[in-house]
């Protein structure tokens, strides 16, 4: 059945709403508020309709031609088609919204404007991709596996699609697809060298063959694959070639450099990763001779700046290859700092167990949330929490749960890490009532 609507709003996910007339709601890609747009259904679900766009019979003046070949197919960005400005305004509504439907009260002066990232295209220095039985990099489509090859990505950095173009072109990938259905391609910020890691299926490295030829690619400068979150070298005389960042403290009058490997998480966007750590430091105050609490700390990409600044800082990660180089980074930063590889969810019972009190606690958990350990972090008694989350969802469900023991939203600040995409980065400050 098709349908001809309008378009309420973008909601999480990136999807437009419409509301046909006497219907139910319907959900589709790659329109914009205003739009009246045909639609076409697909799925039905209880609550809505999902939809695919034919045809946009109204077109927003916010419109633009994607600058993508393969947008719309690769199931990777779904915002190309707004310009950059209104992309922020929507992903601000999406946080906005998730914290309405949840019923936390917002600061009082709202959600903040979307920190802009500085560069909105070549800005991805982390690419991870599937091969397919020809050896052909790409992604998959939207919601399925069918496979798209590319040969470029618009918002990875120049390196990174210098790779892919070399490992494309030369077919030096052919008969890999057995036992690897990915690689990732990073850039280290610091020199612009790139690794290649091999995401195994049944943990058999690839042949001393396919390692050869490969090893022959000119914009390779590392190559690897990982079990768990260990990055091993596939080449034995290959020297250690660290990741690394130089971050500049808010002040300007401080700088630290930041190492890790493919096993560690890292920040996909470098120079906007550098504006989150000065913004969660400008939110963190003066640290001077405060204790801060440094939650799923990875390699120190918190912990280490506001060591700088004064801070006793203790980091919990349950990486371990992330905190071996949080410590190696605290130590050529030279500051003092107690890193635990452990579970944040223990720890915190640890803590609370020991009558352990803190005056900041920093969070970035993974997408999914602290979940239910959220509602322990009242009973540490620190003033303020700074959270970081990647998903306004489940955020917001925590920071209920927070609100709940105690703590008001004070600021809620987007910023854009993905560009191009519906995705969204934002930090929550809460302050202990």
């Amino acid at each position: 059945m098709e349908h001809i609507a309008k378009i309420e709003k973008i909601v999480a996910g990136g999807k437009g709403l419409a509301r046909p007339a006497g219907g139910k709601v319907i959900m589709t890609d790659f329109v914009l508020p205003g739009e009246t747009v045909r639609i076409r259904e697909v799925r039905e679900f209880s609550g809505y309709i999902e939809g695919e766009l034919l045809e946009v019979l109204s077109p927003s003046l916010q419109r633009i031609k994607p600058e993508c070949a393969y947008y719309g197919e690769c199931g990777g960005c779904d915002l190309q088609h707004v310009h950059y400005g209104p992309q922020l305004e929507i992903k601000k509504t999406i946080v906005t919204e998730a914290m309405v439907r949840t019923g936390i009260s917002l600061p009082a002066e709202g959600v903040e404007d979307a920190v802009p990232s500085p560069d909105q295209w070549e800005y991805r220095c982390r690419l991870r991709l599937k091969i397919n039985q020809n050896g052909h990099l790409g992604f998959f489509k939207k919601k399925s596996n069918r496979f798209v090859a590319i040969n470029n990505c618009p918002v990875a950095t120049v390196p990174v699609n210098s790779a892919l173009v070399e490992l494309q072109t030369t077919g030096r990938l052919k008969g890999l697809a057995e036992n690897c259905n990915e690689i990732e391609l990073l850039q280290s910020p610091v020199d612009r060298k790139i690794t290649l890691v091999f995401r195994l299926i049944d943990k058999k490295p690839p042949t001393a063959e396919i390692i050869q030829v490969i090893s022959g690619c000119t914009h390779l400068d590392c190559i690897g694959y990982k079990t768990g979150n260990k990055f091993h070298h596939l080449i034995p005389d290959q020297k250690l070639s660290p990741l690394s960042q130089k971050i500049s403290l808010p002040d300007h009058k401080q700088t630290c450099t930041l190492s890790w490997t493919a096993g560690c998480f890292s920040q996909v966007n470098e120079e906007q990763n550098e504006q989150l750590v000065q913004l969660v430091c400008r939110l963190a105050g003066e640290v001077q001779d405060t204790s801060i609490l440094d939650l799923y700390c990875g390699m120190g990409n918190f912990s280490i700046p506001l060591a700088l600044q004064g801070a006793a800082v203790t980091g919990i990660e349950l990486n371990r290859e992330s905190i071996s180089w949080a410590k190696r980074n605290a130590e050529s930063a030279g500051v003092i700092c107690s890193f635990f590889a452990t579970d944040v969810d223990s720890s915190l019972r640890q803590l609370i167990q020991d009558r352990q009190q803190v005056n900041t606690i920093i969070l970035d958990p993974p997408r999914r949330g602290i979940g239910k350990a959220a509602g322990l972090l009242a009973k540490l008694e620190a003033q303020q929490i700074i959270y970081i989350s990647c998903d306004p969802a489940t955020l917001a469900r925590d920071v209920a749960t927070i609100c709940d023991q105690g703590y008001i939203l004070r600021k809620l600040i987007p910023v854009d890490m993905f560009p191009q995409t519906h995705h969204i980065e934002s930090v929550a400050l809460l302050e202990k009532n």
